[in-house]
């Protein structure tokens, strides 16, 4: 294969489209989902200067992926030199020779403040687990509770569950989080083991969760508060 045809492969599909007073350009950096980062290009009105902005799509990345917050733009933006503000990752380039480091600049820092939301969740999760691990130990005998426990859908696919409290109905019990992956891997894999086998299903959440992600998860296991999973074990034990 020669440059030329490599070239009219990869740019084919048009990396950006007009807007109203600027441009979005589509960018090779990715966000956790493997969605590339799209920035807004716009020339000042007076001068020769342009500004970048991400849009925003660190911040909805954040939401349906980990929790957003000021500090996942903090890191980022001294790495790259940008600048943060309402959710919005920006720089300025006095002139076009600027403007592709401008670019590069708000790409990199928008992906790496999205992936840091989403490394913030999974601490804060691995943190709960903690927590409900410390719940578990104390009221019911070690040599019952299971944890990383796997556990065959009826998919046949094997679903990662938290933990597992064998006894004549096992319990198994997974951490749910306000954020997309956590909400949507509960879901599925609830979901796919299904009410037949002789079990119990617990979605053990700390923080309030959205109405419809409540909806959605009492479909398919039983919501308990942390704050009553000492009660709902001794019931186990």
């Amino acid at each position: 294969m020669n440059c030329a045809d490599l070239d009219y492969l990869l740019t084919r599909t048009p990396r950006c489209r007009e807007a109203d007073g600027g441009t979005h350009l589509r960018t090779d950096c990715l966000y956790p989902s493997s969605d590339p980062v799209m920035v807004f290009v716009k020339r000042h009105t007076l001068g020769d200067g342009f500004r970048v902005d991400d849009c925003g799509g660190a911040w909805r990345s954040a939401q349906r992926h980990g929790n957003p917050s000021i500090g996942m733009f903090e890191k980022a933006s001294k790495r790259f030199s940008v600048r943060a503000e309402s959710g919005i990752v920006w720089a300025e380039s006095d002139d076009g020779n600027w403007l592709t480091p401008a670019i590069l600049a708000v790409a990199n820092a928008s992906a790496m403040a999205a992936r840091t939301a989403l490394e913030l969740t999974d601490r804060t999760e691995k943190s709960f687990n903690g927590q409900i691990e410390d719940v578990l130990m104390r009221h019911i005998p070690p040599h019952r509770i299971a944890k990383n426990y796997e556990y065959r859908g009826r998919s046949g696919h094997l679903w990662p569950i938290d933990f597992a409290i064998t006894a004549e109905r096992v319990t198994l019990i997974k951490s749910v989080v306000q954020n997309g992956n956590s909400i949507n891997s509960t879901y599925a894999a609830f979901g796919d083991i299904g009410d037949d086998a002789p079990l119990n299903k617990y979605a053990v959440f700390d923080r309030e969760l959205k109405q419809d992600s409540t909806a959605l998860i009492r479909q398919v296991a039983d919501l308990v508060p942390f704050k009553a999973l000492r009660f709902s074990v001794l019931n186990l034990s």
